[in-house]
This record gives C-alpha cells, structure tokens and sequence, in this order.
C-alpha cells in the first residue's frame, strides 16, 4: 500500500502515508483523486515518508508536472486560509525526492499552501498546531479514517 490517505475529523487533519517504492501512477492517483474530491484539499495535511519509502521510479520533471498539476487544482478553490502541508520523511532513500518537492517553490500562491519539511513528529505537530496531548493519534494515526489509498501493483496502474 505505497500511498494512503487518512482524515481525523476530531484534529481538522488529513495524513497522508507513503510506502514501499511509490510509483508515478500512484501520486497521480493521489492529484486525480483530490481534483474529483477537492473538499480533502482544504485540511492541513501530514505528508509521512515510512522508513524504506522511495520515489526512486521518478525523476524531478515529473514531480513538476505533478507540481503544476496541483496549481491548477488549488487555484479555481480561491482558498481564504494558508493551509499547512508538514512532511516528515523517514526514509533516507526519499530524501531528495520529498527535499525537491518541498523546497524551492512558490506554494502559498500556486497551492494556497505553506509546505514545511521536519525532523520529527513532535516539530511538525507543533506547527500544525496537535496538541500534545493528542500528538500520539498523529505519531500512530489512531482516530484517523481512511478516504484514499492507490497501490500500482495491486491496481494494475502503469508506473
């Protein structure tokens, strides 16, 4: 399951999980997804990198396509708030990958987003504004409902 998507209704907070080697097919999956449910766009969002996750199968072109995929979902919402994108990676093989996605763009007016990379869950709770008391249900995911999930392999989708 390389990329799944969960929603805690109680944190006003999406998570999204991306494991194994994930595919191109499947992060377009993720972009068609929210252009049909543009409603999930409007959380902040916990982007988690699982220990062993790469992007391997993608180059950098791509993740812009995809980028600029995104800008075009986000700019027709005319979004009144910044929403917060964290992303946390936990995999030294999704380094460069998540660093590229994260770093160097204009995402608060193309994605109406602030993106942020973090070191740890505790960082990116406090600025996603989980208190503390409930950063365990953002460390384990407990309370969080599943809306999405994409896996190439098991789908048939083309890398």
């Amino acid at each position: 399951m390389p990329i799944f998507a969960r929603h805690n209704e109680a944190l006003e907070l999406n998570r999204v999980d991306y494991a194994g080697s994930v595919t191109l097919a499947e992060l377009r999956a993720l972009a068609e997804f929210n252009a049909a449910n543009p409603t999930w766009l409007t959380y902040d969002c916990l982007n988690l990198v699982l220990p062993g996750a790469d992007f391997l199968s993608i180059d950098f072109e791509a993740l812009d396509a995809l980028f600029n995929r995104y800008r075009d979902l986000y700019q027709p919402m005319n979004m009144l708030i910044l929403r917060r994108s964290a992303w946390l990676c936990q995999s030294p093989g999704a380094d460069h990958h998540v660093s590229h996605w994260t770093k160097g763009r204009d995402a608060k007016d193309a994605l109406s987003s602030d993106v942020r990379l973090f070191d740890t869950f505790e960082t990116a709770a406090q600025w996603l504004l989980v208190r503390p008391l409930e950063l365990e249900k953002l460390r384990t995911g407990d309370g969080f409902t599943e809306f999405f999930r994409a896996d190439a392999r098991a789908a048939g989708l083309q890398r």
